[in-house]
């Protein structure tokens, strides 16, 4: 299915300073974007959710994941082409739609499965996707080929699954990230916040020490994990029914020991505000196998601001980030893709694509 941009945003430089910090990228330059409404259907389907992206060059497509639990239609990634002109988006082709399938190589029943983060590997020609919930509410990595079915499963260490004692992951709050590392060579995913035995959920006052958990692509094996710090609330709610949060929505791999960590904070009444981080894993304890951080004294990933989209920056009103990916490069520049989970929520959300060049990397 093929869509066409409408209007067209000009290059526009972000306006906020960035901290001068020689190992943080240039401030991002907005290229364009393209909004797609909710109510958009394919076979009977809704088009939405898109919780994770990732592009292959090699024939310029992108791989995108819906978090439908398989309630609205089975669980399900798709294939997207951006159309390019210059630094314009004039198009977005939804190219295909194929179903991710359990280990048994059935359809997914409603309510067992949580979608939220893929990564292509070109090496092997399948995808890598992780759930953030089964059945009984325990997170999952799988690795698929491009048929939707199962190669592989990763065991997910005991401290990732929920119990009756209060450890675990918080509900709809685990596997929203993942990324291959820069070699290829290890499979990297985080938590949206801490674990239930580690600490709190991100407060107004305080972060919460998120997990990225790194597992060696070979043999699945757990070889590392480390504490990302999650920033507070950055801002109140305002209205009814006063929720808000703050989270890890995805990371990306940058370079051999750093990555791009995006987190997400919502405020009713306000909206998003979206904050990119480059962290570091160098200086990091390694807490592999470590049951609980509580009462310990761990050093978490360093992380420097690269920068925020808050509600109007660019011009753009922000939606529910929760993805990146590198994009085609524009004149010598390489590219980021973000884009927006609608929720399926035809009250005021969208899909919304934003790409940005990024000089320098």
């Amino acid at each position: 299915m093929r869509i066409l941009c409408g209007a067209t945003l000009s290059l526009a430089i972000l306006s906020f300073a960035l901290p001068a910090l020689a190992q943080t990228p240039e401030q991002p330059v907005l290229v364009d974007q393209i909004v797609l409404p909710t109510e958009l259907m394919l076979d009977g389907v809704p088009f939405g959710g898109i919780s994770g992206l990732d592009y292959d060059p090699e024939n310029d497509i992108f791989y995108a994941i819906s978090d439908d639990r398989a309630q609205n239609g089975p669980a399900r990634f798709y294939t997207i082409g951006l159309t390019l002109d210059g630094s314009e988006i004039t198009g977005l082709d939804i190219v295909s739609t194929h179903e991710l399938l359990n280990t048994e190589g059935q359809s997914f029943a409603a309510g067992a499965v949580d979608p939220e983060s893929i990564r292509f590997a070109a090496d092997t020609g399948t995808i890598l996707w992780t759930s953030e919930g089964n059945a009984e509410g325990a997170p999952e990595i799988y690795e698929a080929d491009l048929d939707g079915h199962v190669v592989r499963t990763f065991d997910v260490p005991a401290a990732y699954i929920p119990d009756a004692d209060g450890k675990g992951i918080y509900g709809n709050q685990a596997f929203e990230s993942l990324s291959l590392s820069f070699d290829g060579a290890s499979i990297l995913v985080g938590t949206e916040n801490g674990l239930m035995q580690d600490g709190g959920k991100a407060t107004l006052e305080a972060g919460s020490p998120s997990r990225i958990a790194v597992f060696d692509r070979d043999s699945g094996d757990l070889t590392a994990e480390y504490i990302y710090q999650t920033d507070p609330i950055r801002v109140p709610s305002t209205e009814e029914p006063n929720y808000n949060d703050n989270g890890l929505s995805e990371l990306l791999a940058l370079d051999e020991g750093r990555i791009i960590a995006v987190e997400r904070t919502f405020a009713s009444g306000y909206g998003n505000e979206i904050a990119f981080y480059v962290a570091t894993f160098d200086g990091a304890d390694n807490i592999a196998g470590v049951a609980t951080i509580s009462g310990t004294d761990v050093v978490p990933m360093d992380k420097q601001h690269w920068f925020t989209i808050g509600e109007g920056d660019f011009g753009l009103d922000i939606d529910n980030i929760e993805s990146i990916a590198w994009g085609p490069q524009i004149e010598g520049n390489r590219t980021v893709l973000i884009a927006s989970d609608n929720n399926f929520n035809r009250n005021g959300q969208l899909t919304q694509f934003v790409l940005l060049a990024a000089p320098g990397l």
